[in-house]
């Protein structure tokens, strides 16, 4: 089954529309002998309103593909648009500012400023997009109280546990309400019970009408939060589908 192009329903029956379209995307690294190829012609849409996770073995493409679609990396051929603006066109400071304003990044590795407090590291993007200091922490307070961390604001990230690292990186990645997440591994360094609950939180606070949510994981623990699984191998979409289907699918 490759269902990739088939619209996905919304509650109310309604079709939704893609907020993420890759039409035969390409990308190598290395020359010559050298070379490696990471994606041979992805084929993918997601749907604003829904939480897609990417999933695969090791080494498929999967980060290499979520680093094109959120455009860290460029694609050597093939297209991407997100939300109807082709990513191809845009160059320097002007990709740099979509991604500030579009794009909101959670990384397997977290990535919070040692120096910062989870109230100042939740506050980042707003405070790189101008808002005034008081107004960027005062929103930072209130997203972390929606995830459980009204008693944290003044730790430090080494202060945290792996779980509230987790939920201050999602706080920073939602802040500035973008229209796209994108989350590497989020449940890579976290036991299973903790996996779920960040992942819940992350499900409550981020999928919303106007907004995709892509996640790349390994953690099938985690694969029923999604609306559907996209499956990569050998650097292309091999299979998309419900939850339901994918795992059928395996047994």
């Amino acid at each position: 089954m490759n269902s990739s192009s088939q619209p996905v329903q919304s509650p109310d029956g309604g079709a939704l529309s893609a907020a993420v379209v890759c039409r035969n995307v390409e990308k190598s690294f290395g020359q010559g002998n050298a070379v490696t190829r990471a994606l041979t012609g992805v084929n993918l849409e997601v749907y604003a309103g829904e939480m897609l996770m990417l999933v695969g073995p090791s080494g498929c493409g999967k980060t290499t593909l979520l680093s094109v679609i959120a455009g860290i990396l460029d694609a050597d051929n093939g297209s991407v648009e997100l939300f109807n603006r082709p990513m191809g066109l845009l160059r320097g400071a002007e990709k740099t500012r979509f991604r500030g304003r579009f794009i909101g990044f959670s990384f397997q590795q977290f990535n919070l400023l040692p120096q910062l407090t989870a109230l100042e590291n939740a506050g980042i993007p707003l405070l790189i997009l101008g808002w005034p200091r008081k107004k960027a922490l005062a929103r930072a307070a209130e997203l972390l109280e929606q995830l459980g961390l009204a008693d944290r604001m003044s730790n430090f990230p080494k202060q945290l546990s792996g779980g509230q690292q987790q939920r201050v990186a999602f706080a920073r990645a939602l802040i500035h309400e973008p229209k796209l997440v994108v989350c590497d591994e989020p449940t890579s360094a976290l036991d299973g019970r903790t996996g779920e609950q960040v992942i819940a939180a992350l499900r409550q606070m981020a999928v919303k009408p106007g907004r995709a949510v892509i996640v790349v994981t390994h953690d099938t623990r985690i694969f029923h939060f999604a609306d559907r699984i996209a499956r990569m191998d050998d650097g292309r979409i091999v299979d998309t589908g419900s939850v339901k289907t994918m795992l059928a699918g395996e047994q």
